[in-house]
């Protein structure tokens, strides 16, 4: 192929891939729903009751055995410890959010997201009852890893895109050390429950994929 018809070939693709993302973020209901609320919270612990809502929603092994506590791995998925935090989690969820759920459905989606973060979190209280480790966690990575374990999963299932996706190769190999780095040596991170959220993510993208033999083409992949 000349230079000038590979120009013009991935002229096509920046095209086909921008109008893809129009159509899945349009009707991506669920992942815009979940951006909204995680940066309300997040602007809610900005303000003179922070310190409440951080004090009754983290995520604390100590006081799992309370009447709440058990509600702390719910909670704990809507909040951020700073805006780096929140950012960098409401990246990923927008990047894959969208497309995952236009792939599986608006309820399956959401159930997948929230199982994901509960999982994270109870597979992470289960790392810090066996080790004797008591802190203090919050965030949405857990579920947002669940995301990414769907991908996987749909990845070594051989799914196929609607696109046609330059340097593959490359992509799969930057996205396998994200996963190594997320869910084992993410410095400063709750590696667990990116793990858990991410078996999770594996474990549904199995009945989804496999089971339910959900077999179409994924759009809007980058």
């Amino acid at each position: 192929m000349s230079e000038g018809m590979s120009e013009v070939q991935g002229q096509m693709n920046q095209e086909e891939f921008w109008e893809e993302q129009r159509k899945i973020y349009k009707t991506a209901y669920v992942t815009i729903a979940l951006v909204v609320v995680n940066i309300i919270m997040y602007i809610l612990c900005t303000t003179d009751i922070g310190y409440l809502i951080y004090d009754k929603g983290a995520l604390m092994l100590s006081d799992i055995d309370s009447n709440w506590g058990k509600f702390r791995t719910f909670t704990s998925m809507f909040l951020h410890a700073d805006i780096n935090h929140l950012t960098s989690n409401m990246f990923m969820l927008v990047l894959l959010g969208g497309v995952i759920e236009n792939y599986t459905g608006h309820l399956f989606y959401l159930f997948m997201y929230m199982m994901a973060g509960l999982f994270g979190n109870f597979f992470s209280l289960g790392y810090e009852q066996f080790f004797g480790i008591d802190r203090i966690s919050v965030g949405a990575s857990g579920a947002i890893m669940g995301n990414v374990g769907f991908l996987a999963l749909w990845l070594i299932s051989g799914g196929k895109c609607k696109r046609n996706i330059a340097n593959m190769k490359f992509r799969l190999i930057v996205f396998g050390l994200y996963i190594i780095q997320s869910c084992f040596i993410q410095p400063g991170a709750n590696t667990q429950a990116h793990l858990g959220g991410f078996l999770m993510g594996v474990v549904l993208g199995v009945v989804n994929i496999i089971i339910f033999k959900n077999n179409k083409k994924m759009e809007g992949l980058a």
